[in-house]
């Protein structure tokens, strides 16, 4: 019920707070040209808007003052928007300074609206030496600091392009920073700013909300479905992963599970309940088994004799035998 709720709030919210498309910079062209795809010629910014729409891209591009026989709109899926070192010019909030040679990059699908640029935030540090950012986080995109920041009010994206030509160019994140803001023009090196309507971020909260909770309920139900009898032991090694097991016959995991469960509520359990029986001291390749959760012993090693249900070495007495 609670689950329900929460999303014909969250669904209310979104519906109040519809996406829209925001400008996120000037980029050059001639990046575009090379980068972009289904290009085309439209004879405005709203056109080419709405080709790339349904086309079904996430971004647009589009360059005013072209003829009609050069292509002036271009378009880009999620994961392949522009590189950073493309807003090279800048440009005066949301008017590109050099006409012809930059075209308008768009995102085409966003409920974040351009509230213009900064120069630095404090708080934050950008260390183009090492292309990292600190009080931040490197993206791909502008989308996806839009994804990251979708619960909050404010979000910020940089363009990075570092000094030291080996380190790719990418761009950094900031969410609701706590520091204040200088203004400034827009361009690589400064913080392109966005907002969010108090419905946009309170939709972005309630749907963090609820994937949070429906992950945690996914991973348990998942974790817990083993057939009857059957254990769900980790997987060392491998995060979050698990594999079904039947602790009464399995051989390298004999009478429970070696590197520990997920329990029948997907709790994790890391206590180690099972052993390996092919690794018994002594035994022979192939000579044990694993019957009923325990080790049985069937052939045992050259030099080596079978007492007991286990194997020692030839001279060795029987209150010396490794038990099982």
């Amino acid at each position: 019920m609670l689950l329900y709720i929460i999303f014909l709030v969250t669904f209310f919210l979104i519906t109040i707070a519809q996406a829209a498309t925001t400008f996120v910079g000037c980029v050059l062209t001639t990046e575009v040209m090379i980068t972009g795809t289904n290009g085309g010629y439209v004879t405005s910014q709203n056109a080419c808007n709405n080709r790339c729409l349904n086309g079904g891209y996430q971004y647009s591009y589009y360059t005013g003052g072209q003829v009609p026989t050069v292509n002036n709109c271009y378009c880009d899926h999620l994961n392949s928007y522009v590189a950073a070192s493309a807003y090279a010019a800048g440009s005066s909030a949301s008017a590109c300074i050099a006409s012809g040679l930059q075209a308008v990059a768009t995102d085409l699908s966003t409920t974040f609206g351009f509230n213009g640029c900064v120069g630095t935030i404090v708080g934050v540090t950008v260390n183009l030496q090492q292309g990292t950012i600190l009080g931040g986080y490197l993206v791909s995109e502008p989308q996806t600091c839009f994804q990251r920041c979708r619960g909050n009010l404010i979000a910020y994206v940089i363009p990075i392009v570092p000094s030291v030509t080996a380190i790719a160019p990418s761009y950094g994140c900031v969410c609701d920073p706590s520091g204040q803001v200088t203004t400034g023009l827009c361009g690589v090196g400064q913080f392109y700013g966005f907002i969010h309507s108090a419905s946009a971020s309170a939709a972005g909260q309630a749907r963090k909300r609820q994937e949070k909770v429906l992950k945690a309920q996914d991973e348990r139900r998942r974790k817990s479905f083993c057939p009857k009898n059957m254990k769900a032991c980790i997987i060392p090694g491998v995060d979050n992963s698990w594999e079904c097991i039947d602790p009464d016959s399995e051989l390298e995991s004999c009478g429970g599970c070696k590197y520990g469960e997920y329990t029948s509520t997907g709790e994790l359990n890391r206590t180690a309940t099972g052993i390996d029986c092919s690794s018994h001291p002594g035994a022979a390749l192939g000579g044990a088994t694993c019957i009923n959760g325990k080790c049985d012993i069937q052939l045992c090693k050259r030099k080596w004799k079978l007492m007991s249900g286990g194997c020692v070495r030839g001279k060795e007495t029987t209150a010396q035998v490794l038990a099982i």
